[in-house]
C-alpha cells in the first residue's frame, strides 16, 4: 500500500514555478531534476547555493532530489527549510507531509498538516494526506471523511481516494461497505491499476476470515519460591517457624476481546485467572480472578484509557480480598519513538479476612499518581520506560495507613525476531502514618525475564524475581528470590 500512496502523491504533485526569475544556476539544477538526473541535480543546486546564497526554492528541489537518491533525512530537513524561509515554498509542504508519513514521524506529520490547513495550501492534497494519518490512528470514520473532501472530480486522483476509503472500511471491520467500495472501483474505472487491485482485494475479503477480535494466552509453569512465608531476616521475629522455601505450580488463563465503537473509541474487555499452588505451604496458595473493561480514545496527540477492574483473591482458597480500581491514563505520543503517560488512580479494597484486632484491618480507599516516560527503539519492538508514582492508602485499621512513592524502570530488548529480555528494577518508600511501631519500609524489587518464541504459538519464559524488604520493625524486614520456568500458548 506504501506504493499506491506514493501514486496518489505523484498523482496530487504539480511541479510550481515562482512568480519571480530564480537564479539561472537553480533553473538549470530545475531543468536536471525534471529530467530525472537526480544527482547531477543535486550537486548543481548544492553549488548554486554555494554562488547564489539560499533561497526557498533551492532547497525544495533539494529535498526533492534527496528522496529521489534515498536521502529521506536530509530530504526532510531541506523540506522544512524550505518552509521556514521567507517567504516560503509552500508546496513543500504536501512531500514533507508524505515522507514523515512513509517515516512513520506521525506527530511531527500533524503539526504540517496543521500549518498547511491554516495556511489553506494546496487543501485537496492535504486533506489525502491528513485521511492517511487518520487511518494509521485507526481512526477509521474520521479518515473517510477527509479523504471524501479530497476529491477532485480527476479520475487519475479519484480512484486512488476511493481505494483508500475502501481500505479504511475494511480495517475497521465495516466489511460490506468496504466491498461495495471495491466494486464501484471496478465498475467506475475499467482497466486500471486501482480497478484491478480492488477486484483482488474483494476476492481476498470474500475469502477472508473474520477479523479477529479475541486473543486467548494460557500458560503453566514451575517456580521455586526460597521465601513464600517472607520470614524475616532476624531471628526470632516471626512466629512462624516454618521452612519458608517452597515450590509451586503456578496456571494462568488470560482472554481478551476488542471491538470498535463509533468514530475515534474502542474497547476492550479482559479475564483473566492466576492459580498458585504452593506443594507444602498450603495456605499460601493463592487464586486470583480479575475482570477489566477499558474504553479507548485516540486523537491526533495521544491515548485515554479508561480502564476498571475488578478482581476477586482467596488464599488457601478462602475469600481474602475483593478490590474495584479505576485508573484513567493520557498517553501523549511526540513522534514515533517519545511518548508520555499520567494517571490518576482510585481504588477500593476490601479484606475479606479480618480476623484480628480492628487496628490491622487493611480495607482501604487507596489513591495514586503516577507519570511516565516511554522511548521505543528497534521499530517499536523494544522500549524503556521511567516510571514514577505517589500514593496514599486510607486503610481502616491505623496500623496500616500509609503514605509513599516509588519508581522504576523497564527495559524490553529484542535479542532476535523471536527472543526477547525485559528487565525491570522499582523502588518504594512507605511511611506508615498511625503505626505505633513508627513503621517505615524500603522495599527493592528487580526482575529479569527471558521469553522465547518456539513455534507459532507456543513460548518458553524463564525469570527470575528478587525482592529486599528494608524495615525498621524487624517483622517486616525480609528477603525473597523467585525462580520460574513455564510455557505459554497465545491465540
Amino acid at each position: 500500500m506504501k506504493r499506491i500512496a506514493a501514486v496518489m502523491v505523484v498523482c496530487l504533485s504539480v511541479t510550481c514555478g515562482v512568480a519571480t526569475a530564480a537564479p539561472s544556476a537553480t533553473q538549470q539544477a530545475i531543468a536536471e531534476y525534471n529530467q530525472e538526473n537526480y544527482e547531477e541535480a543535486l550537486q548543481m543546486l548544492t553549488s548554486a547555493r554555494q554562488a547564489e546564497g539560499e533561497t526557498a526554492l533551492n532547497r525544495y528541489y533539494t529535498g526533492l532530489c534527496q528522496k529521489q537518491t534515498g536521502d529521506l533525512a536530509g530530504a526532510v530537513a531541506s523540506l522544512k527549510a524550505a518552509l521556514q524561509a521567507q517567504p516560503p515554498e509552500q508546496d513543500a509542504v504536501v512531500e514533507l507531509v508524505a515522507l514523515l508519513i512513509n517515516l512513520e514521524q506521525l506527530a511531527d506529520a500533524w503539526q504540517w498538516v496543521a500549518w498547511a490547513e491554516k495556511e489553506q495550501v494546496r487543501p485537496k492534497d492535504i486533506a489525502y494526506l491528513k485521511g492517511v494519518l487518520l487511518a494509521k490512528q485507526k481512526r477509521y470514520h474520521e479518515a473517510v471523511a477527509s479523504f471524501q473532501s479530497a476529491r477532485t472530480g480527476l479520475a487519475e486522483t479519484d480512484q486512488q481516494i476511493d481505494l483508500q476509503i475502501a481500505l479504511a472500511y475494511a480495517q475497521s471491520g465495516k466489511t460490506q461497505d468496504a466491498r461495495d467500495s471495491l466494486k464501484a472501483i471496478v465498475t467506475r474505472y475499467p482497466g486500471t491499476e486501482a480497478a484491478d487491485f480492488a477486484a483482488e482485494y474483494d476476492q481476498r475479503i470474500s475469502t477472508a476470515a473474520p477479523l479477529k477480535r479475541w486473543n486467548i494466552y494460557a500458560g503453566v509453569s514451575y517456580l521455586y519460591d526460597d521465601n513464600a512465608t517472607l520470614k524475616s531476616r532476624e531471628s526470632g521475629a516471626s512466629s512462624d517457624t516454618r521452612d519458608q522455601r517452597d515450590s509451586a505450580v503456578s496456571e494462568y488463563l488470560r482472554l481478551e476481546y476488542d471491538t470498535p465503537l463509533d468514530g475515534q473509541w474502542s474497547a476492550n474487555l479482559q479475564y483473566a485467572l492466576q492459580n498458585n499452588n504452593y506443594m507444602r505451604l498450603h495456605d499460601y496458595s493463592m487464586l486470583v480472578h480479575g475482570l477489566t473493561t477499558s474504553l479507548i480514545g485516540r486523537s491526533e496527540n495521544g491515548l485515554l484509557a479508561l480502564p476498571l477492574n475488578l478482581s476477586h483473591t482467596t488464599l488457601d482458597y478462602r475469600d481474602y480480598s475483593f478490590q474495584v480500581s479505576f485508573k484513567p491514563t493520557l498517553t501523549a505520543i511526540f513522534n514515533s519513538r517519545n511518548l508520555a503517560q499520567l494517571s490518576l488512580g482510585y481504588t477500593y479494597r476490601d479484606m475479606l479476612q479480618n480476623n484480628g484486632l480492628p487496628a490491622n484491618d487493611r480495607t482501604a480507599n487507596i489513591f495514586n499518581l503516577q507519570a511516565g516516560y516511554i522511548f521505543l527503539f528497534a521499530d517499536g519492538r523494544g522500549l524503556v520506560n521511567l516510571r514514577g508514582e505517589g500514593f496514599y492508602e486510607n486503610t481502616t485499621g491505623n496500623e496500616w495507613r500509609n503514605r509513599g512513592a516509588r519508581a522504576g524502570v523497564d527495559l524490553l530488548a529484542p535479542l532476535s525476531a523471536s527472543t526477547k529480555l525485559i528487565l525491570t528494577a522499582e523502588g518504594c518508600r512507605q511511611e506508615y502514618l498511625d503505626s505505633s511501631s513508627g513503621r517505615r519500609d524500603t522495599t527493592l524489587v528487580a526482575s529479569a525475564t527471558l521469553n522465547q518464541q518456539l513455534t507459532t504459538h507456543l513460548y518458553l519464559n524463564l525469570q527470575y524475581y528478587f525482592t529486599r524488604a528494608f524495615s525498621n520493625v524487624d517483622l517486616y524486614d525480609y528477603q525473597r528470590n523467585v525462580i520460574t520456568t513455564g510455557v505459554e500458548l497465545r491465540f
